[in-house]
């Protein structure tokens, strides 16, 4: 499972090391080959080719005639790239999510159990910050689904 947190730089070309954790769990539990798309939240999500192929069979299923599953998908699926790892562990984010997530010079890279965040360091600040005053929020929803 992907856990911490680890801030890096991406250089002029889009390239960004995975950190070498991350990298441990794609060779031993999946393939050095991430799929890389926005998320809602102003950030990339980098999913193991087998955790989108479990997001696919979920989202065939959906109700394409409901507008908001529609725009959900192409949302979702249009932006998505197949990333593969080169020899020196690093992955290209194209221009165009680049751009979507504001990524600058740093960013960080955040494990969430069975999927990678990609944020702008900056971004990420700010909203790491918020978190705290709604942990009280958190918590009840949580314990409402069991947690």
């Amino acid at each position: 499972m992907f856990i911490g947190r680890y801030v890096h730089t991406i250089d002029s070309k889009g390239r960004v090391s995975i950190p070498v954790k991350f990298r441990e769990i794609l060779v031993e539990r999946y393939e050095e080959k991430l799929i890389l798309t926005s998320d809602f939240d102003q950030c990339l999500v980098a999913y193991p080719t087998e955790e989108w192929r479990l997001i696919e069979e979920k989202t065939k299923g959906l109700p394409m005639m409901q507008p908001e599953v529609k725009d959900f998908m192409r949302f979702f699926y249009s932006r998505a790239v197949e990333c593969v790892l080169d020899k020196q562990g690093r992955i290209l984010i194209p221009p165009s999510l680049r751009e979507y997530a504001g990524l600058n010079k740093e960013i960080v890279l955040i494990g969430m159990y069975n999927k990678v965040e990609v944020w702008d360091n900056k971004k990420w600040i700010d909203r790491e910050a918020k978190i705290p005053q709604k942990l009280g929020k958190i918590s009840e929803t949580l314990s409402n689904l069991g947690l």
